[in-house]
């Protein structure tokens, strides 16, 4: 009994040992501006002599860049640069990205990845929109967030700001209070529908800023890095008691607003504004990008109608293209809004709306 107590003793005091071997100090700053040739210093903290490594990866799992720190004799804090560039010498895309940490002594490796005891932690932030229509929230951790504003009990009317990485403290998203169309000013209607959501990012990620010349899609797309969905049977949604995101397992060209478009098919005309007019049943046609199909169909989807904001019909197993016959039959003749949304059930969400004249039918 003594002896198994002994082992467990000492097998604890090693793995505690050897998870303190390695680690990433807390000074570390979250964000940086690499594309105006801004450097960021990793601290990595040893507790014994040995080779130390830096590896960065994207949030996708990629692994984009090997930094080597070289032997250090001695226990201490020592400070690996990354210029914010690839494995090809090319600055990364805007983006959060994931210091791995090795430590190599005479006989043991260690190993610090922050994204086995971090990140997903899900959250829904309170917001409130200042005077120019800008929606203000305040972030604990740096995070990706997702907000979304729309009609209440209506549909979706534009995606803000589609799943992309902000830092802690309070930030500032520019809006002009439209939807995606500017149609409607959903602030100035009075029946604003705001969501903004996320989740946070695994602790010491790095915030990349300044690359207008490419995105991360376009970056991947450049750098031959695929995309495959995980088995969301095999991951944790739960972490010491805090519920954790769906889509921080997602792959990032995934959780995307699809690009749609709703199109009316034989109106009688055109008014002088260039809206269609309608005194009749038309054809309603629905297509998606052909890009952002494959991340759609890798779930259902649903497409649904709206008039003026009220729900009209939906179609629960969706497909592209779509063609739906509507009739305006009881509607009031002048100008209405015909809106689509078409929901992935990962959580992609695409809106498109159309203005129409209903004039009657011997008019």
């Amino acid at each position: 009994m003594t002896y198994r107590f002994l082992v467990f003793l000492l097998t604890a005091f090693m793995t505690v040992f050897c998870l303190a071997s390695v680690d990433i100090g807390p000074d570390m700053n979250s964000e940086f501006n690499p594309a105006s040739g801004q450097t960021l210093s990793i601290p990595v903290k040893i507790s014994e002599a040995g080779n130390i490594v830096v590896m960065l990866y994207t949030p996708d799992g990629d692994l984009i860049r090997t930094l080597s720190g070289g032997k250090k004799d001695k226990a201490g804090i020592y400070y690996i640069v990354w210029d914010g560039k690839d494995q090809n010498n090319t600055v990364v895309p805007n983006e959060a990205y994931v210091p791995v940490v090795t430590l190599t002594t005479e006989n043991n490796a260690y190993e610090f990845d922050p994204r086995k005891t971090s990140g997903g932690e899900e959250f829904t932030a309170k917001a409130k929109i200042d005077a120019q229509n800008n929606i203000i929230f305040s972030l604990d951790k740096p995070s990706r967030v997702l907000i979304r504003t729309g009609v209440k009990s209506g549909p979706l009317l534009n995606t803000v700001l589609n799943w992309q990485t902000r830092g802690k403290g309070v930030n500032k998203v520019l809006w002009d209070g439209y939807d995606r169309d500017n149609i409607i000013n959903l602030v100035s209607s009075g029946n604003l529908a705001l969501l903004v959501t996320g989740f946070v990012l695994p602790d010491h990620s790095i915030i990349t800023t300044g690359n207008t010349t490419k995105n991360y899609l376009q970056w991947r797309s450049q750098n031959n890095l695929r995309s495959t969905m995980p088995d969301l049977s095999k991951v944790l949604f739960e972490r010491n008691q805090q519920r954790l995101s769906r889509h921080y397992y997602l792959p990032r060209s995934v959780d995307i607003e699809p690009r749609i478009t709703l199109s009316i098919s034989e109106p009688v005309g055109e008014n002088s504004l260039g809206i269609p007019i309608v005194n009749g049943p038309v054809l309603l046609k629905v297509d998606m990008n052909k890009e952002d199909r494959w991340a759609m169909q890798q779930s259902l989807y649903e497409v649904a109608f709206f008039l003026d904001y009220v729900f009209l019909s939906e179609e629960e197993q969706g497909y592209v293209p779509l063609t739906w016959r509507w009739s305006p039959a009881g509607v009031e003749p002048g100008i209405h809004t015909l809106t689509v949304n078409i929901s992935g059930f990962e959580g992609q969400v695409g809106v498109h709306s159309v203005q129409i004249e209903v004039v009657p039918k011997n008019k």
